[in-house]
């Protein structure tokens, strides 16, 4: 299996180094024209490479034989694809992948609360490169739910990506360009999930939030909180991606107000082992939020816990039970 991920993404990076000489643009720029061929589309700048540079191109293409491969396989073919650019390009850190070691969490939360094979409305508010959508959207087919998703991104080229890896995974998304705090981007949502961008809200802050910073700018991660609420059903589930000093910020005091009101009920923080990243500051935390009403109810305790190490699996089997345990004490588990 890895030998045939390790070909394919050669040869598809292949194809990717040469439209990045050849066209003398960015990799992320090249790997939207790579996504194009291999989806049959057209491009103007691919139109004005030569015939022979067009045919050596079209063959890596090919040589990756990416159709012929299960769609668990393509996402991670995809995903490496998308790690390896963001670092050739130096993006910044709120467009990084989200990798599996964290999606997967995401994912198994989201499928203990989602009854088998039930219809589920799924929404992405930072959808960016797509993966984390993928991510679930792979988890929840498993379990046979016919999932309606949709996402929404500020940046044009990273939706184009996000596009792109839908229709290369066969999978049918709703993607809009969009200030998802600005804007309300869906309502009514069983499910909504996010890798929050972490920084401070540009603009001007609409008036309606409550996470709003008494002085100064806002958090924006602490906006798409919010957001997050209002787009979800009564009794509907988020799991957000947060910093992992979420509640340590001089800021702190606003989100955790807003947390303690009626609209949301606090259902857990999981966080992950420090080894899973460069540096103590770039920690992530799943945050699990329910909005209130419906079959919803606070859980108790909440669970404050630490992801097991992704070699161990002995204590990862026994996470695993704690959670499902835990959920459905707790009304949170449907499946």
């Amino acid at each position: 299996m890895f030998e045939t991920i390790e070909k394919a993404v050669k040869q598809l990076q292949a194809a990717q180094n040469k439209l990045v000489e050849t066209l003398d643009m960015a990799a992320i720029e090249a790997l939207v024209i790579v996504f194009e061929l291999m989806l049959g589309q057209d491009d103007d700048e691919w139109a004005t490479l030569s015939a022979t540079d067009q045919a050596s191109i079209l063959a890596d293409i090919q040589a990756a034989d990416f159709d012929g491969m299960t769609p668990e396989l393509k996402r991670q073919v995809l995903q490496l694809l998308l790690v390896a650019t963001m670092r050739e390009d130096g993006l910044q850190a709120n467009y990084q992948v989200t990798p599996d070691a964290i999606g997967m969490w995401v994912g198994f939360v989201i499928e203990q609360f989602v009854a088998e094979g039930a219809p589920v409305k799924v929404t992405d508010l930072t959808v960016g490169s797509g993966n984390l959508l993928a991510t679930v959207a792979q988890v929840l087919g498993q379990q046979k739910n016919e999932m309606t998703a949709s996402g929404v991104e500020n940046d044009d080229t990273m939706l184009t990506i996000a596009s792109g890896m839908a229709a290369l995974l066969g999978l049918d998304w709703q993607l809009t360009l969009a200030d998802a705090v600005a804007d309300q981007p869906a309502v009514n949502q069983d499910v909504v999930i996010a890798d929050l961008p972490v920084g401070y809200y540009p603009s001007t802050v609409p008036t309606d939030f409550t996470t709003q910073a008494d002085e100064g700018m806002t958090y924006v991660h602490h906006l798409l909180i919010e957001q997050a609420i209002k787009a979800l059903r009564p009794g509907g589930l988020a799991a957000l991606i947060v910093p992992a000093n979420l509640f340590e910020s001089e800021q702190a005091a606003n989100i955790l107000k807003y947390l303690q009101g009626p609209d949301v009920f606090f259902q857990a923080l999981l966080q992950f082992p420090e080894k899973l990243f460069t540096n103590e500051k770039a920690a992530k935390a799943i945050l699990v939020l329910q909005r209130s009403g419906g079959d919803a109810v606070q859980a108790t305790p909440v669970m404050l816990a630490r992801t097991p190490e992704l070699t161990n699996v002995a204590e990862n089997k026994n996470f695993v039970s704690e959670i499902t345990a835990w959920m459905t004490a707790n009304s949170l588990r449907h499946a």
